[in-house]
C-alpha cells in the first residue's frame, strides 16, 4: 500500500467526518458550494460538460447552459455529502425524506415474482437511489467496480453496504444475477457511461454513444425486465424516487438485435428523465468518447 493512497484515504476519511459531524442543512449547503467552486473558480472538467449540454440541448443559450452545468456540480455536491452521511440515512430518514411516487412502473416492479435489474443512472443521488430500491426489494444487490486504492475501495463499500444490502463484484456477477433471476430481488448497478469499442452503440440525444452491454445481455439471457429508477430533488434533504419504467426483452429478435433494443430503449427513459431535469445529471463524463464527438475540432 503505497503512502499516497493511506493519504487520500486519511483525507476522505477526515472530510467525511466532519461532514457527518455537520447539521444536515450546513452539511448539504457546503456541499452545494464545493460544487459551486469546482464548475466556477476550478473549472473542472467545464468544457466537456459545455459540449455535451449543447448536444443534449443545442438550442440553448450559452447563460443556460452555464448555469445547467453549474447547478449540476451543485447537485454532485450535495450527492457526496449524503453519500458520506449514508450509513445514518435509514428507513426512519428516508421517510422522512423521500417520497416514493406510486406510478404503475413501481407496482410492477413490487409484483414482479422473478428477479429484475433495477438499472440506475449518474442523475441525482445515485447511490441513495440503490438504497431505495433495497429498501422496496427485499434481496437487492449492487454490482460494483473496485477502486485503484483497496482502502478507499473498502470505506466505498461498507457505505454502499451500510443498510444490508448485499455488494457484487464483476467477477461474480454471473453467478449472483442467475441466483436474483431464480429466487427474486433485484440486482442494481450504473449503465449510462461511455463503454468503449465492446458497448452496444445507441443514440442518446440524437448522437450514438458506445454504452454498456451487461444489463442488456443479462435481461436477453435471462429473460428478466430491467427496471429505471430516479433520484429527483426536490429541496435540500427533502427527494423523490420514481421508478419510470418497467422494460421487458423481446422474445421476438435475435439475441444482438434484442440487446440493442432494450438498450435504446432504457437509453431513452433516461434522456427524458434528463429532459425533465438537466441539471440532476452529471454531464462532466465524455459520454461520446468512442463515437468521437470530441474529435470534431471541439475543445474538451
Amino acid at each position: 500500500m503505497s503512502r499516497s493512497h493511506r493519504a487520500q484515504y486519511a483525507a476522505i476519511r477526515l472530510v467525511s467526518a466532519a461532514v457527518n459531524a455537520a447539521p444536515l442543512g450546513a452539511a448539504l449547503a457546503a456541499g452545494s458550494l464545493l460544487g459551486w467552486f469546482c464548475w466556477s473558480i476550478l473549472g473542472v472538467r467545464r468544457d466537456v460538460c459545455r459540449v455535451n449540454i449543447r448536444q443534449a440541448f443545442p438550442d440553448l443559450p450559452s447563460r443556460e447552459v452555464d448555469r445547467i452545468g453549474r447547478d449540476s456540480y451543485r447537485n454532485a455536491g450535495r450527492f457526496m455529502v449524503e453519500f458520506a452521511r449514508q450509513p445514518g440515512m435509514g428507513r426512519a430518514y428516508a421517510e422522512k425524506y423521500v417520497t416514493v411516487e406510486p406510478t404503475h412502473a413501481l407496482r410492477e416492479f413490487l409484483e414482479t415474482p422473478t428477479g429484475l435489474l433495477a438499472i440506475s443512472f449518474h442523475f441525482g443521488n445515485w447511490e441513495y437511489g440503490g438504497i431505495m430500491t433495497g429498501f422496496l426489494k427485499p434481496g437487492t444487490v449492487f454490482l460494483v467496480g473496485e477502486q485503484r486504492n483497496e482502502l478507499v475501495d473498502g470505506h466505498i463499500n461498507r457505505l454502499r453496504g451500510s443498510h444490508g444490502n448485499r455488494l457484487l463484484t464483476r467477477d461474480a456477477a454471473m453467478r449472483g444475477i442467475i441466483g436474483i433471476a431464480k429466487n427474486g430481488g433485484a440486482a442494481t448497478w450504473l449503465s449510462d457511461q461511455d463503454a468503449g469499442k465492446n458497448g452496444i452503440v445507441v443514440p442518446f440525444f440524437g448522437y450514438p454513444a458506445s454504452t454498456p452491454r451487461g444489463a442488456a445481455a443479462f435481461s436477453v439471457k435471462l429473460g428478466i425486465p430491467i427496471a429505471c429508477s430516479f433520484m429527483v430533488r426536490v429541496r435540500g434533504p427533502h427527494q423523490r424516487f420514481v421508478l419510470r419504467e418497467v422494460l421487458h426483452p423481446r422474445t421476438d429478435l435475435p439475441r444482438d438485435e434484442a440487446e440493442k433494443d432494450i438498450t435504446e430503449r432504457y437509453t431513452k427513459v433516461l434522456e427524458d428523465a434528463v429532459r425533465e431535469n438537466p441539471d440532476h445529471y452529471w454531464w462532466a463524463h465524455r459520454r461520446w468518447k468512442t463515437t468521437g464527438l470530441y474529435r470534431k475540432g471541439i475543445k474538451a
